[in-house]
């Protein structure tokens, strides 16, 4: 799909369009590749707008497994996202799990056509590590983050 100031996804009951994912493509840029890579990035964008993206599984003999991923969150980069993972011919097949949404976004920018990258189902299914550790520098940035919110919220204890 070749993103353009005039394409536009239908998402229930509006449009996603380039003016819409414009605002967010700088402050994903440096966790996503750069400007080297807008086109996939600006197109994961649009999807991760939507909030919810429909794919498939290859599993081995040739076979595939439907799949519905949605999430919710605040959509900035090192922000945890909460994810759903369903199995639409296995109802009772679920995976809810946090994320940073830079982290789905690059694996929305390396999805093939239906299918999310491998790295996705290691991380899933096995456990591996985000590479270089990504997901706990992203959860230490936001607990910082939040930590300093909290502290400037609150006035400062004092004694004596």
């Amino acid at each position: 799909m070749a993103f353009s100031d005039a394409a536009s996804v239908q998402n229930g009951t509006f449009l996603t369009s380039a003016s819409d994912v414009e605002p967010l493509i700088p402050l994903f840029a440096p966790y996503c590749g750069g400007v080297s890579r807008q086109i996939s990035l600006q197109e994961a964008m649009v999807v991760l707008i939507r909030g919810s993206w429909s794919g498939e599984r290859r599993l081995e003999g040739g076979r595939s497994l439907g799949f519905h991923l949605h999430w919710s969150g605040e959509l900035a980069p090192l922000e945890l996202l909460s994810c759903a993972l369903r199995f639409p011919a296995h109802p009772a097949v679920t995976y809810d799990f946090q994320l940073p949404a830079y982290q789905l976004v690059q694996w929305l920018m390396l999805r093939r056509q239906r299918e999310l990258p491998e790295a996705f189902w290691r991380w899933l299914l096995l456990g591996d590590p985000l590479e270089g550790a990504q997901l706990e520098r992203a959860q230490q940035e936001a607990a910082r983050a939040a930590g300093a919110q909290v502290a400037g919220a609150w006035p400062a204890a004092q004694t004596g």
